[in-house]
């Protein structure tokens, strides 16, 4: 019983971090024609098959299935990420460098997504291949199909408190 008053809490506090951060996202614009588009040629650097992503590319809501389980990454402007995957809930950073790095922490201590490099973004999909050996392929949801309310709690049961 507990534990699904932790999962529920872990969902609503990972829509209100979504809300949050996408509320400071994009202004809908094209990318490319305001001059925050990615670079149109690779680096010269060898380890580097594509351009690299900027946060720019990367702020917004992604979502998919990994494995057979739903990922959901938001990136907010300035780079505050909130990452929700398998009932844990992760916070942190996106910062630019050579690459564009993902550092969070996750509240349960998992460490499967806490540092990765987001090695592909281009408005519709994102790529993120994490230190753990994990790759993840998310899409921009359709915002017709995004949650427009938080869901209700009315119908679970109150827990008494842990003595």
């Amino acid at each position: 019983m507990q534990k699904l008053v932790r999962k529920g809490a872990a969902v609503a506090a990972a829509l209100v971090s979504a809300f949050a951060l996408s509320a400071c996202g994009s202004d809908g614009g094209d990318a490319a024609s305001d001059g925050r588009g990615g670079s149109a040629a690779p680096s010269d650097g060898a380890s580097q098959a594509a351009p690299g992503a900027t946060l720019a590319d990367a702020e917004g809501v992604w979502t998919g299935t990994t494995d057979g389980r739903l990922v959901t990454l938001t990136i907010g402007t300035g780079g505050q990420a909130v990452m929700v995957s398998e009932a844990h809930v992760c916070q942190g950073t996106a910062q630019e460098g050579d690459t564009l790095k993902l550092a969070l922490t996750c509240k349960d201590d998992d460490t499967n997504r806490t540092s990765g490099t987001i090695r592909s973004a281009d408005g519709k999909r994102l790529v993120v291949a994490w230190d753990s050996g994990r790759t993840d392929t998310l899409s921009k949801p359709d915002p017709g199909s995004l949650p427009t309310t938080l869901p209700s709690f009315s119908s679970l049961p109150s827990v008494p408190p842990r003595s």
